[in-house]
């Protein structure tokens, strides 16, 4: 059994496709002010894009594996989503080899796709590591301005404790930004599709990601 890391797929959120540069995307799709010439056109390069990340997972994860998706597994409704759209993401997740953990993403309150936790531990060679799907609170780079001054405290706290509990972090959230980076005093390491080649990478992959960081490598 291989365990597997991905984050970000977004499923039936065409949107993301413009927003990523997804290959999906082609020329005539978008009007001069950047929306999809038709919701049609939309529609469709959401259930080709939905199309190949299946086939993509699946050619790398065996029915016996396990993933750990780091959050966003798939994006619906309103204007995140695709208007009249049939596809819904828990029968998207009965078609992918695997058997699958959902670490809680901001876009998967309302995905189909029950979350089992917001935070996880892990074991991965001799490292200990932290999963979450964005990166860790740091008071250098706030990325909400109307945080709280106790949600503030509390992700300071945490920020704090993860740095000096874990050897690194994984995450999702910031799409193609960047594959690794160290933030809070603590390298992370980004699974999401946009940088891992549309597909899940597993323990291996994600640690030589980490140890090339650590020998300034990437």
């Amino acid at each position: 059994m291989t365990r597997w890391f991905t984050a970000d797929c977004h499923y039936i959120h065409p949107n993301i496709i413009k927003y990523t540069h997804r290959p999906q995307l082609k020329t005539g799709d978008l009007n001069e002010d950047g929306s999809w010439v038709s919701n049609e056109v939309a529609h469709l390069r959401a259930e080709q894009m939905n199309e190949m990340l299946m086939r993509e997972s699946n050619q790398r994860v065996k029915p016996e594996d396990s993933v750990i998706c780091v959050g966003d597994f798939a994006c619906r409704g309103g204007e995140k989503g695709v208007m009249g759209s049939k596809a819904k993401p828990g029968e998207i997740l009965k078609k992918l080899n695997g058997h699958w953990t959902i670490v809680s993403g901001n876009h998967d309150v309302q995905n189909g796709v029950k979350p089992l936790c917001e935070f996880m531990s892990c074991e991965m060679g001799n490292y200990h590591v932290g999963v979450q799907h964005i990166p860790l609170y740091d008071s250098k780079f706030p990325p909400q301005k109307y945080l709280s001054e106790r949600r503030k405290k509390f992700l300071e706290d945490h920020s704090r404790y993860c740095a000096d509990y874990f050897d690194f972090m994984i995450c999702g959230h910031v799409h193609d930004a960047w594959k690794v980076k160290k933030v809070a005093g603590i390298w992370h390491v980004n699974v999401g599709v946009d940088v891992c080649r549309y597909m899940p990478i597993n323990d291996v992959e994600v640690m030589l990601i980490y140890e090339k960081a650590l020998k300034g490598v990437l």
